[in-house]
This record gives C-alpha cells, structure tokens and sequence, in this order.
C-alpha cells in the first residue's frame, strides 16, 4: 500500500514579507509552525524516499505525482550529479529538485521545491521545455540564464526530457554550468580581439613609419650631397651638415617610437655575432662630431686595449652608445666636456663603458626614474615647457636592448650640477674552437667600410614618391650612372623586358604591388639583384629584403654616403658574379 503525503497549496517562496505593525495570533503562530514542520517531514521523506507518491491539491483540483522510492535509479542517480537537475508537472511546478540546482539559484531546497518554474527560467526557455508536452519531440536543449545566484546571473544550459512514468506527464531538466565555458570563450574573443588590434596597430605603425620617412628622403639625400660638396662656400656647407643633422633627429625619433613597440612586443629582434666593441664605440663617436663641435664639447677617450671583441648586434650596440652619448651631449653646457673610458673585465668576461659628463647632474629621484619610458628630470622642464626636447624614449630602449644582449646599463651622479655617469656592460664573445674572433670582427668591419668602386651601372630606379625619384635620378646621374625611372611596378616590368640592367634600387611600398614580389620576379626572370630604399624598417622587412634578392635594406631617410656604400657593395658583387661565370 502506497504511503501518501499530502500538503495543501504552497507558500510561494517570493512571497511578499509581512507588512509593518501587522499582528499574528499565538494560535496563527502555532499553526504556521506545524504547516513548516509538516512541509519539512514531507520533504525528508520525498528525499529519503520513505514516500513514492506526492499528492498535490490545487484549484483544479489535486495531482499525484509517482515518486518509486529510495531505489528508484533516478532519484539516486540526480542527488549523485555534478549538474542540477529538477522535475517539472506541466503546469510548471516544480516537485523534485537535487542539492546542486538549489546551490545554482542560491536558494534552500525547501524553497525551490513547490515553487514554479518561472522563477528561474525564462518564458522562451520554458516555453521551449514545455512544448516536449506535444509529443513531437524527445529532447529539448537550450539556453537561458538564471537570475537568483548571489545577485549574479548564471549562464546555464537545460536538457529537458519526458520522464518515463506511467500516466503523468514529467519533465526531467539537467542544468548544466556554462560560467567556465563562457569564460574561456570571452578570453579566446578577448585574445581574438586583442591580437587584432595589435596586427592592426603594427600595420599602421608601419604605414606611419613610411609616410613619415618618405617626405624626408629627398631633402636628406640632397642636404647631405651639398654638405660634401666643396665646390660650395664652407658656410653653405655648414648649413646644410645642420640641415642633415635635424633630419636624423626626426628619424631617431620616429626610430624610438617603432623600435619600443617592437620591444615591448617582443618582436625586435637581434643578430648576435663576434664584434669590435671598441671599433662600434667610435663610430658612434664620429656620428655625433657635428653635435660636439656645435657645442664646443671636448671628447676624451681612454681604452685599455685597442681591440675588445664582444658578442652583440653592431646596429643596437651603436645605438645604445649613439643614446647615452647623445643624452650626455643633450645636458652638457657649452664648451664641457665628455670623458669616455673602457676596460676589460675578464672575471665577470664584461667589456665596460663609462660614460661621464660634466652637465647638470640628477638627484636621487630622478635616477630612479631616469630608464623610464618617457621619463625625463625635474631639469629639462623649465616652466612646464619641453627645454631639452626629445621624447624620454632613447634610455629606456637602451636599457632594453643591454638587457636583451645580457647585459646593462646604469647611471650615477653626484647631485645636481656635479655632472653624471652611465656604465654600459657588453658581454665578451665566448671563442668556438678553431675560430679567431678578432679577424672575424676585423673582416666584418672592413665589410662595413667598403669604399665606393669606380665605374658606373645601368639602374633600374623604381620610385613612386616624385620628389624622391627626381633627386636620386639627378644624384644617380651625377656619379656616371645610366638610370631609367619606374613609378609603379607595371612599368618597371615593362623597362625590365625592353633593355637589360645592372642593379634594381626600389621602393618597397608602390602603388600596384610591394617591391618584394618585384624583385623576386625580376631576380627570376633576369637574375637581377637590387637595393630596397624604403620608409618601411623593421626586423621582417630587413629578412623579407634579403630573401626577395635585395642585396642592401636603407631605411629612409638616408644620407648620400650610405647609398654610395650600398652601390659600392652591389658594384663589387655583380664583379665577383660574373669574374665566377668566365
């Protein structure tokens, strides 16, 4: 004989709370207490399963609703989930409900239980459950969210089916927990998204890098050409070395500004190799005459060996001593002076550079900032104005770069007005058995320093930017060389079919097509090689250049003497070319 539990309507469990002043009898009170009592023995006993029918009295009467018992596989099977899980009448009552629904909604289980589906699901996901009453399909999954979680909505996903039992109509609906995968799915479109942006970013870093170097070539090549000229007055001259000189500064900081980007992502890469520190320590040096002559700054040099052979990029390692001299220059009075010392470390196998200066000095708080990007001293502000210029940019990428070669960069000073010290740490090349070190720098070097060979070349010079190709034709010519000119890459194409040609100087952003595909086609067809004179210079473009059969990368804009070195190059390997093809 089936034991029966039968209740009266449920309380709702929203239930509007008493109003205020309301006033309940002893004996109300006494009947409220027996009505919670009798609710929660009825709900142990559906739990324990000491009961396997539950009556349900409502206005259209009451419904029995079969409950098999403590054995019933269902009952064991739902209080064992990782899921929530519920059964539903049709009416949307919920009879049955396991701990972890109730952990889902925030709520006892005493309150779901008898309380109606609506509270917790939406109207499109119950109507979608409910419509499993038809008997048109077997399994309803959707989504929805649940709303009463610690004031926190919880995205959930219902699998809803008919229960198999003899004549009722019971939905059984598992709830499963979606915040995790949500989650990931948020961080992969925030990665998505982020990656985006970043490409997006590079790109039109890129393209700025371009537009902005492009304009300042023809003036640089031209201003660089008449300071060499001594046909010209020697004040004529000086005028334009000054000109060249302002040009640089605005490349170095479009060059600041692209290169921590590259840092920062993790995208500048360094072409580590045996080299000359002392020999890049002077380059630097004779790169920034102009700036100490300008200033009347005297320069001592004091080295302990003539040769120190480091491990490092030549081209970041210069630059790292082109920023700390530059900054020493940038903050030392008139008619100062720098002292450069060097030394050998072989216990810590350091090459070790100080820098010193006899400008203005920091305080204490300024060197703890002084490697900050962007960072610059109380003293190069004088009224909230820009004094010393520049962006706060070249220490900062100093230090990044010494720390991507192991080694560092630091700086001292006495306090203010008693001048300041950097100390810049290379490492020593580590020597490979059979190798000498010092004539592989020594040879690199001299590789570096190729002088300008006699003889002119039949050039292919493609160039979109009129300005740009009108001065380098006009430089070109100037030096004996034949040049047909190309604005887009069609035309090139065509000039490449109708005569031959020695070399291929181009641009690598044209109107129809990069240079790269270009030179790959024209290194194809006529075994050409070339020169990318372009505004575009990062790491990837060097290696695309090289891959593509360009034999030198210039980053614009650049100084007649650098395309000189670069044609010398070209002049010297088409010579080797064909000597090797007799």
């Amino acid at each position: 004989m089936k034991t029966k539990a039968k209740t009266k309507r449920p309380l709702k469990a929203s239930a509007a709370p008493a109003k205020r002043g309301r006033w309940i009898s002893a004996t109300q009170l006494v009947h409220l207490q027996d009505k919670l009592l009798e609710a929660q023995e009825t709900l142990d006993a559906i739990r324990s399963g000491a009961v396997d029918a539950l009556v349900v009295r409502g206005p259209r009467g009451d419904r029995v609703y079969s409950l098999s018992g403590a054995d019933q596989p269902y009952r064991v099977y739902v209080e064992r989930m990782q899921e929530g899980a519920v059964t539903i009448s049709s009416e949307g009552l919920i009879f049955y409900a396991n701990q972890r629904f109730a952990d889902m909604v925030g709520q006892p289980l005493e309150r779901v239980i008898s309380a109606n589906v609506s509270a917790y699901f939406s109207v499109t996901a119950w109507g979608e459950i409910r419509s499993l009453f038809t008997g048109h399909q077997e399994v309803v999954k959707c989504e929805t969210i649940l709303p009463q979680r610690r004031e926190k909505s919880l995205p959930v996903n219902l699998t809803a089916s008919l229960l198999p039992l003899e004549g009722q109509s019971v939905l059984c609906v598992v709830v499963t927990d979606l915040s995790a995968q949500k989650q990931n799915e948020d961080l992969r479109l925030a990665k998505e998204v982020a990656e985006k942006a970043n490409l997006a970013k590079d790109t039109f870093l890129a393209a700025l890098s371009h537009e902005l170097r492009t304009p300042l070539n023809p003036v640089l090549m031209l201003a660089s050409e008449a300071a060499e000229n001594r046909e010209l007055p020697s004040r004529v001259r000086a005028d334009f070395a000054t000109i060249c000189n302002h040009i640089e500064l605005e490349a170095r900081l479009i060059d600041d500004l692209l290169d921590l980007t590259r840092i920062t992502h993790g995208k500048l890469s360094l072409a580590m190799e045996p080299i000359d520190g002392q020999a890049i320590l002077a380059n630097a040096v004779e790169t920034l005459k102009p700036d100490l002559e300008a200033k009347g700054i005297t320069v001592s040099i004091a080295a302990e060996q003539e040769s120190i052979i480091v491990r490092g990029d030549a081209v970041r390692l210069q630059q790292v001593f082109w920023n700390v001299l530059k900054n020493a220059i940038k903050f030392t009075p008139q008619n100062g002076s720098i002292k450069i010392s060097t030394r050998l470390i072989p216990e810590d196998r350091m090459f070790v550079v100080t820098i010193s200066d006899t400008g203005m000095g920091m305080t204490n708080e300024e060197l703890d900032h002084i490697f900050e990007t962007f960072a610059q001293g109380d003293h190069a502000k004088a009224r909230g104005a820009h004094q010393f210029g520049g962006l706060g940019l070249g220490l900062s990428i100093s230090k990044m770069i010494m720390r991507m070669h192991s080694g560092d960069v630091r700086a001292q000073s006495g306090g203010r007005g008693k001048g300041a010290a950097f100390t810049i740490e290379v490492p020593l090349a580590t020597p490979v058995p059979g190798e000498t070190l010092e004539k592989n720098a020594h040879d690199k070097l001299a590789r570096q320093r190729v002088t300008r060979l006699p003889g002119s070349m039949s050039i292919l010079l493609v160039e979109d930017h009129e300005s740009t190709r009108e001065a380098l034709t006009r430089l070109l010519v100037r030096r004996g060389h034949v040049v047909s000119v190309a604005a887009t890459a069609a035309e090139a194409r065509i000039l490449a079919e109708q005569r031959s040609f020695d070399l291929v100087i181009s641009d690598i952003g044209l109107p129809d097509e990069n240079g790269f595909d270009l030179m790959k086609d024209l290194h194809r067809r006529y075994n050409l090689k070339g020169i990318a004179l372009t505004g575009y210079g990062s790491e990837q473009d060097v290696v695309s250049s090289q891959s593509s059969g360009f034999l030198s990368h210039l980053t614009k804009p650049i100084r007649m003497e650098s395309l000189e070195t670069a044609l010398a190059t070209a002049m010297a390997d088409i010579r080797a070319a064909l000597l090797a093809s007799r």
